[in-house]
């Protein structure tokens, strides 16, 4: 039995079968007895999480929860004056929570002001960083137009890959200023400063500022509110502050987005943002109600499929282990895009009812089960009700993981099995037709998120990563670019083998192509760069070690490595505005022909 639990507790002897359980489990032997003591105020208990004793006052004095809720000051009591001034301009009538009015940005008349003289005073920081980078000041905000701008992009070009914010009610004046500051953040590495003269680099230096402010602007635990709709609010910003940082800027700003991650992870537990919120829906007819709960609702789960998904991603592409277990995710899988992009009440309820099925739904939890279970033979789309495809990439990141697991305990032990590889393929098969449906036009930037993800797990399952399996964590993507390509040529005699390279050359060159004929990258996300580097990796292996028709399909000559680099510098540098490309750039220069 102890090969089969590899990790074993050098305290009480206890064994795991994960290394990230046995993390768990050793911190309550190195934790001390007051630190793992958080006392209910109003009875004898006591919980070693602050999630378990948030659980037990929702359950156990749920009457005092309601009291506290009652006594909590509205939001414009303590508000900071830019969220008073934008209060006081738009008070919408029928609010959505934080996006309140059916109004989209490009026609909301209440951006056409002057927001200079707005107060974005900070807040406590979430943890002290002591870092060298320089502070923004504080009086600084973003102007009417830059919001609007910003705003805008965010819409074309991200919200597709963090698909929570409900666009056709969204209005910019009831976020949380650092909300909007981390939107504005990200948008700006795939526009220019509206307020600058055409010229190269102004978006990167405007996303800088507006990441920086945003951090500045983070409450603090001990003073953020315990509002629903603040707590997801900053749920949102930490997602998208450390996507900038850690693959947009990069470098020293790693550190910082892992930190937001840890922070993230806490919240999400504390906020209960794993278990659906209460809703009113029995409660009304009003067709209007009833959309706006499904909004609230919709958003709340989709900002828990976002961040279950950076989770495995860190998992996937630094070892660092898993926060989330899918077991945790209580939400049923997203709904259609088409109910999510109804502009109007009326539109929602039209669309709902031509649905070709009825409106039934699965738990994300029992869809992986349903994938797990299902063989080459079987086709799952008959038995899933339809749903997002932003769900299946969550299922494609569980499966992922699940093939790394499997691949580090076998390395551990020494044994491979075979049969959970086999189930783990015939998985990914079955989610293929959700992820790359044959009906689908080519791959766009805006869509390849998907056939990416899917593409990439089918690679992980027969291509393991030396560096997962030796066991080495990294703290940024720039290490684990780096790492990468000095580790390339140490698996080429394996990869070089006929039958080998046979089993997945159809998935290399998916990206090979996509990399060759995607001229214009606006829009993509930036782990797809990451996917199709490693793949170009692959590849690059695959021509120094002679295999025919290695890069046939971008015309890369048999044996042509050189060739292959150049090739491609040429498709790469078009990312180099990101920091991302940047270091695939610099890890190019690095491979020795």
């Amino acid at each position: 039995m102890s090969s089969y639990q590899p990790f074993q507790c050098l305290v009480c002897l206890r064994r795991f079968t994960r290394h990230e359980n046995l993390k768990r489990h050793s911190a309550l032997h190195s934790r001390s007895r007051n630190d793992g003591s958080l006392p209910c105020d109003l009875c004898q208990a006591t919980f070693s999480r602050p999630d378990l004793r948030h659980r037990h006052m929702k359950r156990k004095h749920a009457e005092h929860e309601q009291r506290r809720a009652i006594k909590r000051p509205r939001r414009e009591e303590y508000a900071t004056e830019m969220e008073r001034t934008l209060l006081s301009i738009l008070q919408p009538t029928d609010q959505l929570g934080p996006q309140s009015p059916a109004t989209t940005v490009s026609q909301s008349p209440s951006l056409d002001m002057d927001l200079s003289g707005f107060d974005f005073a900070p807040d406590i920081a979430l943890s002290p960083i002591k870092d060298d980078l320089p502070q923004p000041q504080n009086n600084w905000c973003p102007s009417a137009l830059q919001i609007t701008r910003g705003c805008d992009l965010f819409f074309t070009h991200v919200a597709h890959f963090v698909p929570f914010l409900h666009q056709p009610t969204f209005d910019a004046t009831t976020l949380s200023p650092h909300l909007l500051l981390a939107m504005l953040s990200l948008a700006y590495q795939y526009g220019d400063d509206p307020e600058c003269d055409a010229s190269a680099d102004t978006g990167a230096d405007l996303s800088t500022r507006c990441f920086r402010q945003a951090r500045t602007l983070l409450p603090s635990t001990n003073t953020l509110s315990i509002n629903p709709t603040d707590q997801l609010a900053l749920i949102q910003t930490l997602l998208l502050l450390q996507i900038c940082a850690m693959l947009y800027l990069c470098g020293d700003y790693s550190a910082q987005g892992l930190q937001m991650h840890t922070t993230m992870i806490s919240l999400a537990r504390s906020a209960g943002l794993m278990q659906p919120g209460p809703t009113i829906s029995a409660q009304t007819s009003s067709l209007d109600s009833l959309w706006e709960e499904f909004i609230k609702a919709e958003s709340h789960k989709r900002t828990l499929f976002a961040v279950h998904q950076i989770d495995a991603l860190w998992y996937q592409l630094l070892s660092i282990p898993r926060a989330i277990s899918h077991l945790e995710v209580k939400h049923d899988l997203p709904c259609p895009e088409a109910h999510w992009s109804a502009s109007s009440a009326a539109d929602w309820a039209h669309r709902r009812l031509l649905a070709p099925h009825p409106a039934t739904n699965m738990q994300y939890a029992d869809a992986v089960r349903h994938f797990l279970s299902t063989s080459l033979a079987d086709s799952p789309t008959g038995i899933i009700p339809p749903f997002d495809p932003y769900g299946a990439i969550n299922i494609a990141h569980f499966l992922i993981s699940s093939a790394r697991e499997i691949s580090g305990w076998s390395t551990m032990t020494g044994m491979l099995s075979m049969e959970r590889f086999s189930a783990l393929r015939s998985s990914l098969v079955a989610l293929g037709g959700f992820l790359c449906p044959q009906d689908t036009p080519i791959t766009t930037t805006t869509t390849a998120t998907a056939p990416a993800t899917w593409e990439t797990a089918m690679l992980e399952l027969q291509i393991w990563s030396p560096s997962h399996t030796g066991g080495i964590i990294k703290s940024s993507i720039d290490t684990m670019l780096q790492q990468a390509t000095d580790l390339a040529p140490s698996a080429c005699e394996f990869l070089c083998e006929a039958e080998t390279a046979k089993s997945f050359q159809s998935h290399v060159d998916w990206f090979l192509a996509y990399l060759d004929r995607t001229v214009d990258v606006e829009g993509e996300a930036p782990w797809v760069a990451l996917y199709a580097y490693k793949a170009f990796l692959v590849a690059w292996q695959l021509v120094r070690g002679g295999v025919s028709g290695a890069m046939q399909t971008v015309g890369v000559r048999d044996g042509d490595a050189a060739g292959a680099v150049e090739w491609a510098r040429k498709v790469f540098s078009r990312r180099e505005r990101w920091g991302v490309g940047r270091v695939i750039g610099n890890c190019l220069d690095r491979l020795h022909c």
